[in-house]
């Protein structure tokens, strides 16, 4: 696995790419998160939390979607990549959705009809956010230990 971390991260073009959706991603949420209406409105735990999360958001998602965009253009129409990048893409999405400040993370997550569950939840969506990171998480720990390998189903 740190070998295949070690060759996303070899190259120039794939690390300036990384690091600029990074930035893209921290400057949204800092501009679209009022840390200090959060301390107010939840509590210390909860946005210390919320704000963990956000960051394992922000930090992983594009490194994920590098490692996808790396493994599908050496293997093209070969890799199996279907259910777990599936996963990790809609994880990554619902996630940096709920990401974004109350406001925010409810306007957009009411677009997808993520509202209702939030609001019947005791964390206000910290439960939804925590559940897609863990499978982020396990789908980019996938897509990295299996970044050289072709599975070809016979």
């Amino acid at each position: 696995m740190y070998t295949n971390l070690k060759t996303l991260i070899s190259s120039s073009h794939r690390l300036l790419s990384y690091l600029a959706l990074v930035i893209i991603a921290l400057a949204i949420w800092w501009y679209s998160t009022d840390i200090v209406i959060m301390f107010g409105n939840y509590g210390d735990i909860h946005t210390y939390i919320d704000i963990a999360l956000s960051m394992i958001m922000i930090l992983i998602f594009p490194f994920f979607l590098i490692a996808l965009v790396y493994k599908s253009y050496k293997y093209g129409k070969r890799a199996d990549i279907g259910g777990k990048t599936s996963t990790g893409i809609v994880g990554g999405i619902i996630g940096t959705i709920i990401s974004g400040a109350s406001c925010c993370g409810a306007t957009l997550a009411a677009s997808f009809g993520l509202l209702p569950l939030m609001n019947l939840l005791p964390y206000d969506g910290l439960e939804i956010k925590l559940i897609w990171a863990i499978w982020l998480l396990y789908a980019t720990w996938d897509i990295l230990v299996n970044l050289e390998t072709c599975r070809v189903k016979r």
